[in-house]
């Protein structure tokens, strides 16, 4: 199983097909199916990027990342907010709070942030990506680089990396130590940290300076088993 889910993780760029969508200004959320994925997306009615999807998969496979937005996905930025792109040498902190929820059976996947980095200022297809993790019951693509990486807001974190093949860019993901595996998703759950304490950790790595610059924070869930669904409640970036 272990196995199994490492290889889904992450095996396909996160760019979305007939995506639905919705501005929250400075921020901006979406359903982020892919290939068409029965994943039916609801936005919430007030000012925070709030979302529900609903879902029924089961069999394991990557089929979806839903989430709520702070700058530019792969170039593309509908909030017209001008937060990123911006140096990591030019951050001091990116504190962020993201709360989610879940229900149902058989539920698989993880509730994380995402962000993606270039080399240059220009926001565009990704040359690095960073993952933190909160609630999950699965794995992240590549293997453990690091155990006890990183303790944050009173939680220690190991470090997996790989190479993400298909989106053509290397992965670092941060994942919250645990004894096994849980049965299901958290029905609710949150994780508010500051990114750059995780960024730091990475100085010296391949691919990894204080000279990339940071194009986007993204909070929300990868899909991968379940009938039910999952939501983002809360979420908010800010670079300082």
């Amino acid at each position: 199983m272990k196995a199994l889910l490492g290889m889904l993780a992450l095996t396909l760029p996160l760019v979305a097909q007939a995506a639905q969508e919705k501005t929250y200004s400075p921020y901006w959320a979406w359903d982020n199916n892919f290939n068409n994925s029965a994943i039916s997306w609801s936005p919430g009615t007030g000012t925070n990027p709030q979302w529900s999807v609903s879902f029924n998969f089961s069999s394991y496979n990557l089929y979806g990342y839903p989430a709520s937005v702070r700058g530019w996905h792969y170039g593309y930025n509908p909030s017209g907010d001008k937060t990123f792109p911006k140096q990591l040498s030019a951050i001091k902190s990116l504190p962020a709070s993201f709360s989610y929820a879940s229900g149902g059976t058989n539920m698989a996947g993880d509730f994380a942030y995402d962000m993606f980095f270039r080399r240059d200022s220009n926001p565009s297809t990704p040359q690095l990506e960073v993952m933190v993790w909160g609630g999950n019951n699965s794995y992240p693509i590549g293997s453990l680089l690091k155990s006890a990486a990183v303790t944050e807001n009173g939680v220690t974190y190991d470090l997996w990396a790989g190479n993400n093949n298909a989106a053509g860019y290397y992965v670092y993901t941060f994942i919250p130590q645990r004894k096994s595996v849980p049965a299901s998703l958290p029905t609710s759950g949150s994780a508010n940290v500051d990114l750059k304490v995780f960024f730091n950790a990475l100085v010296g790595r391949s691919n990894f300076s204080n000279s990339l610059y940071l194009d986007v924070v993204e909070a929300g869930c990868e899909i991968t088993r379940g009938d039910g669904w999952v939501a983002t409640t809360w979420f908010q970036v800010n670079a300082e």
